[in-house]
């Protein structure tokens, strides 16, 4: 019988683990990339804030972020401050401040430029000679998509939003509501301009509930579009919608709504801004349910006005029409108030 030959002593062969560590080298290959796109993002969105601020402040808005954070690995990038505040300041050298209570700005690792914010309240803004103003709020939170040069969309969302307004102790105005939002968004076309989108719901203002005698809350909704206004982040907002009016543009009004109770207003139109910087258009459309509104106050020497105000467009409501020009607003032949310049 043939022996088995063995190897020669020393050359044993050693079984090859390097299959065992590859998979952890791999690993650890992936979380040193990943870390440094992280901390590469993180560089990236703190420019951004940074650009902002320095604009901000060119047009004499300092925003200051105390105690300003950076984290959010490994999956996010969290910017946030402690009680940040504004400062406006104007030719007069009037200034004018407003805080919140923390801010905390998220953004997406794979898209830095887009930042979620979110707000704790309250707001307080100080006026020493109109006095201040204290906004709270259940939860808030803010989206915006931007760049190093420019900001392609904006929301702003409040949930349970309350507004005082005096005084001191003294607070002459105070209004709540179930939600409020505003978005803004580049829109197409043949002339790239700007959307607007704004609601208000369940608004309770108690002097106005007082005066009609009703306290059926009040629903808005705004749906605008300006053709050719592009807000820039590197120039002045005055000086993009002076460019805007110079350009003989206009804002169309496609829906703005009203309702209370049993009464509500619609209304569209076409709005822009005279040589003087006023409101300058008109808005039409229709009323409907004006004698439920005004039964409250409406009636005189036996007159019931809202009545006859609710009578008067039958079914299909009371006709309205808004007139925005020199200077005044008139709805039809009737003058109502008198319009300042916007800026």
């Amino acid at each position: 019988m043939a022996e088995k030959m063995l190897p020669p002593q020393g050359l044993t062969p050693r079984p090859k683990r390097f299959g065992l560590y590859l998979p952890f080298g791999i690993l650890l290959g992936i979380m040193a990339l990943w870390t440094g796109f992280w901390f590469f993002s993180a560089n990236a969105a703190g420019k951004i804030a940074d650009n902002f601020i320095a604009r901000e402040g060119e047009r004499g808005r300092d925003w200051v972020c105390p105690e300003r954070a950076v984290g959010g690995y490994p999956f996010r990038i969290e910017i946030s401050c402690v009680k940040p505040q504004l400062i406006l300041k104007s030719a007069q050298g009037l200034r004018h401040q407003g805080s919140l209570g923390a801010l905390s700005l998220h953004a997406r690792i794979l898209s830095p430029g887009h930042f979620i914010a979110v707000l704790s309240p309250p707001f307080l803004a100080k006026n020493d000679d109109a006095g201040d103003v204290e906004l709270t709020w259940k939860s808030a939170r803010a989206s915006v998509r931007a760049g190093l040069q420019s900001i392609s969309e904006a929301s702003v969302e409040f949930v349970d939003p309350a507004l005082s307004a005096g005084q001191g102790e003294r607070r002459d105005i105070a209004a709540l509501a179930k939600s409020f939002e505003v978005h803004l968004r580049h829109s197409p076309g043949e002339t790239p301009g700007t959307d607007l989108v704004a609601r208000m719901q369940d608004l309770t203002f108690a002097p106005l509930d007082q005066l009609i005698g009703t306290k059926d809350p009040i629903r808005m909704e705004v749906q605008a579009t300006a053709p050719g206004f592009i807000p820039d982040p590197k120039r002045r907002f005055q000086d993009v919608l002076e460019e805007w009016r110079r350009g003989g543009h206009k804002a169309r009004v496609v829906v703005l709504k009203a309702t209370k109770g049993q009464a509500n207003l619609d209304l569209s139109g076409v709005m822009g801004l005279d040589e003087l910087h006023r409101l300058e258009g008109n808005l039409q459309g229709r009323a409907k349910g004006l004698d439920a509104l005004t039964s409250g106050f409406a009636r005189r020497g036996g007159l019931d006005l809202g009545g006859v105000l609710g009578k008067l467009g039958g079914g299909q409501g009371l006709p309205v029409a808004l007139v925005f020009e020199n200077g005044r607003l008139r709805f039809g032949p009737f003058p109502l108030a008198n319009l300042a310049p916007l800026y």
